[in-house]
């Protein structure tokens, strides 16, 4: 071998571990890095145009694991619906309140029927007609609260979607641009792999809000998809959700459809966040004002005797006359929780429980507290079905039923947020970076440099022997 083969085989195996430790040094400095995937830099041995041998470099690449990776996004998408199904379970459960908390809607409703039943015993005593007027009062307040309640959910909600779709475009559109810049790079046999972690890390973005699905094309693109086959990103070509906020928010109100280029998904999106909240939006708590309109119904029909001379209050679409409560449309109202009151003209004189010292009347208190015990009709609402109970009984039931809903909530989180914690370390297990095994890479690569340098230098007082002699 000459010294000049020599010399080049040398100096290409110096330019070879110069590159290598750049590529552990990056690793090293990234290894805490949320995202970033092992780099390594391929070597081969090769012919060098003058003879003899060297070492050759090829391009950067990283370290990756398609299978384990869709685990994870898969893992995302049903840790960020079960989040999102769980905050708005807790924020209805503290609007419920806790049975025996003396400010839930049991707790309210009791106090109205032992105020009733208090009144049958002495219907002529103003205090015992006013205390009842008054757990009326109270009753009916905190029904329209929390009706007011749920629609306020219902409205974060749409105001929730409206920024996940916001977030999601944006990431979909930075994933058709590191498409663009990927492609050119691979064509050019540059490295991509910082890209392409920087494309991974959106698309784990976009998984929290959406299910979705991907996979790279030769040319280096990568393609996303819905799990139910949308298409998101092809190539350079972006499609956009698009949503609509809407302002003020009651039972009836119409939303907005979520829709992807034009066509309505929102009955096709049901996973990652934005599903959750859809179906928090249009079915949970709908659901809840269902029921809530039941309870509202049965305690109008409960609270009225041919007697009790109220007057037709005018405020609703069902004549009141005769009733503790007003402004309520028995025939169609979805939410006569939202404006149930008091019959103003009982207000006006509680004494008319009595039917007034000129001629009182003490059945209509009695017959009244009995009406609340009784046993009623109830229509189907929501997760109930129809069923004839007490008034007390069924708000039991939509209680119960709602601290069911929560509990599960809460521990569907939990643990899908453990399973997604436990894929995530398994994968960077599988992708990330091992301080100790970069640390002893180190080390050889850094002999090797030294090695390499060595033989230059002998080689270099190898020619000056030459020319010397």
């Amino acid at each position: 071998m000459s010294l000049t083969i020599a010399l080049n085989y040398a100096l290409s195996g110096l330019t070879a571990t110069q590159s290598q430790l750049q590529v552990l040094a990056g690793n090293i400095a990234n290894a805490q890095t949320p995202g970033y995937s092992e780099e390594t830099l391929p070597q081969t041995s090769d012919a060098l145009t003058n003879g003899g041998a060297g070492v050759v470099t090829g391009e950067i690449q990283r370290l990756t694991d398609s299978g384990l990776q869709g685990e994870v996004l898969g893992q995302t998408t049903l840790s960020g619906a079960a989040s999102a199904a769980n905050s708005y379970q807790q924020q209805l459960q503290s609007l419920i309140g806790k049975v025996g908390s003396g400010i839930g809607i049991s707790d309210v409703l009791n106090t109205f029927t032992g105020a009733m039943q208090t009144l049958a015993a002495t219907p002529e005593d103003p205090t015992a007609q006013a205390n009842a007027v008054n757990a009326g009062q109270q009753l009916a307040s905190q029904l329209n609260n929390f009706s007011d309640g749920i629609q306020t959910m219902r409205q974060g909600a749409d105001a929730q979607i409206a920024t996940d779709v916001g977030i999601v475009n944006s990431a979909l559109t930075s994933i058709g641009q590191l498409n663009n810049q990927i492609s050119k790079l691979q064509s050019l046999g540059q490295s991509t792999a910082a890209l392409q972690d920087q494309r991974d890390q959106k698309l784990q973005q976009v998984a929290q809000y959406i299910g979705v699905q991907s996979f790279v094309s030769p040319n280096g693109m990568m393609s996303v998809l819905t799990t139910s086959g949308q298409s998101l990103v092809d190539d350079t070509n972006v499609q956009q959700f698009s949503y609509s906020q809407s302002g003020s928010i009651t039972a009836a109100s119409t939303l907005s459809p979520l829709t992807l280029n034009g066509t309505d998904v929102t009955a096709q999106t049901t996973t990652g966040e934005i599903g959750a909240l859809l179906q928090v939006r249009d079915t949970t708590l709908p659901n809840l004002t269902a029921q809530l309109n039941q309870v509202a119904n049965n305690l109008f029909a409960a609270s009225s005797d041919a007697s009790l001379q109220t007057t037709n209050s005018g405020l609703g679409a069902t004549n009141d006359a005769h009733n503790i409560f007003a402004n309520v449309n028995i025939a169609a109202g979805v939410d006569n929780a939202a404006t149930i009151e008091v019959n103003p003209s009982l207000l006006a004189n509680p004494g008319l429980l009595d039917q007034g010292a000129a001629a009182p009347d003490p059945t209509i208190s009695a017959n009244i507290s009995q009406n609340l015990q009784n046993t009623a009709a109830f229509a189907a609402a929501g997760s109930l079905p129809a069923t004839s109970t007490t008034l007390s009984d069924y708000v039991a039931h939509v209680i119960g039923a709602a601290a069911n809903s929560a509990s599960s909530a809460s521990s569907n989180a939990t643990d899908q947020s453990a399973l997604l914690s436990q894929m995530q370390s398994q994968y960077s297990s599988a992708v990330g970076v091992n301080l100790d095994t970069e640390l002893s890479q180190l080390v050889v690569y850094q002999n090797a440099y030294s090695a390499s340098a060595r033989v230059i230098s002998t080689i270099q007082s190898m020619f000056e022997v030459l020319m010397n002699s």
